[in-house]
């Protein structure tokens, strides 16, 4: 039998191409949606680990698909995404970025990119581990092959990367929790404080207009990760939106504390992410099913 994440790599790919070739039929949405992409590390990896995910785009990749995106789709922050759903329709596809986990990367590959092309985009940091000189621990991949890669593949951010990003217009810096507990095997005591602690720490650190936006790790409703203890502990704690993993397009029936993403993935051509920016997501619908509570981030 095929290992799990390799089946797993071929599908989404698959799916990719059913994707960018039905992209051409879909009609156009009257009510405007946005595409809120998930990224995680931007790194180059020359090897396929067949157990375990990487999470990773190959800088060339995410280089060519954000050069793609700024000339077929509008980039927004995540400020504006709940202001351009009650706006009217529009003529491109709408994409937010957003990137999980607090990788140094994001500062030492993609802000460049985006950067280049003006693009805006939230960084969702594990408060605990800020600083850290060794993998998270919730970071399978690179506590098994941190010997095999260079340590900015899986080096968390710091807090001179998170104060340089404070300063920039284009980054938002948000909470991704304080531990990356899990929802499944947390109490609603513990999921108060993921969100309560990683939001006072984030504001302390680098002032009250941070840290306004959350996102739950691992994420997936339909797996119980973002349970509706999380999303009130969210509400409660004095978030103003909060980001699940659930497979989607955000439009003004969502709820902003639960707002869907689109996972961006190495296998993505401009062409599918493009597809994706538009909301053909019937194929990635059934890749998604395959998902288990035991994934990696």
């Amino acid at each position: 039998m095929l290992p799990r994440a390799r089946v797993k790599r071929v599908l989404k790919h698959v799916a990719g191409c059913v994707s960018a070739a039905s992209a051409p039929f879909k009609r156009r949405d009257p009510q405007p949606r946005v595409c809120i992409l998930m990224y995680h590390r931007i790194a180059d990896v020359a090897f396929t680990d067949p157990r375990l995910d990487n999470w990773c785009v190959s800088p060339a990749r995410f280089a060519s698909q954000i050069a793609a995106l700024s000339e077929s789709a509008e980039f927004v922050s995540l400020s504006h995404v709940l202001r351009r759903l009650t706006s009217g329709p529009a003529g491109k596809p709408i994409v937010c970025l957003t990137f999980d986990d607090g990788f140094h990367n994001f500062f030492s590959t993609a802000l460049p990119v985006l950067e280049r092309f003006n693009a805006p985009a939230a960084l969702f940091v594990v408060t605990k581990f800020v600083d850290g000189g060794d993998p998270m621990p919730f970071d399978r991949w690179g506590t098994a092959h941190r010997a095999r890669v260079a340590p900015d593949a899986w080096r968390p951010v710091t807090w001179r990367d998170l104060e340089h990003g404070a300063r920039s217009s284009l980054v938002t810096i948000g909470a991704h929790s304080h531990q990356h507990l899990n929802a499944r095997e947390s109490s609603p005591a513990d999921l108060m404080e993921e969100a309560q602690r990683s939001r006072s720490i984030l504001q302390q650190r680098l002032g009250s207009s941070h840290a306004w936006a959350y996102a739950y790790p691992y994420g997936s409703t339909r797996l119980g990760q973002t349970s509706a203890d999380y999303i009130n502990a969210v509400r409660a704690s004095g978030y103003d939106v909060a980001l699940s993993t659930d497979l989607g397009l955000a439009s003004r029936e969502s709820d902003r504390f639960c707002l869907p993403r689109v996972e961006a993935h190495a296998v993505d051509t401009p062409a599918l992410l493009h597809a994706k920016a538009r909301g053909v997501l019937a194929p990635h619908r059934l890749v998604d099913r395959l998902r288990r509570a035991d994934r990696a981030v």
